[in-house]
């Protein structure tokens, strides 16, 4: 399963692809850590952000990630990011 870490800060884009959640998460964690806005989009475009990594770590046993919630917050940081990739 491929997971692909997806992060904006500033003008600058970040990109990266990882085979597992564990090793997506750690990434994605990483990321905030920097002042980051992340989100991990799962196969099918299911997107996942900061608040809901444990719930995708938690379910990587079954290899079948959960559609989650989208908060508000972290919208308005993937309406930016999308902006910004003239999207």
């Amino acid at each position: 399963m491929t997971f692909i870490v997806r992060g904006a800060r500033g003008d600058d884009a970040a990109t990266a692809v990882r085979l597992r959640a564990e090793t997506a998460v750690a990434k994605a964690r990483d990321l905030v850590a920097a002042g980051w806005h992340v989100f991990i989009e799962c196969p099918a475009g299911i997107r996942n952000y900061p608040d809901d990594f444990e719930n995708l770590l938690s379910d990587s046993e079954s290899d079948n990630p959960q559609r989650l919630r989208h908060p508000e917050a972290s919208s308005e940081a993937l309406a930016r990011y999308n902006r910004k990739r003239g999207k």
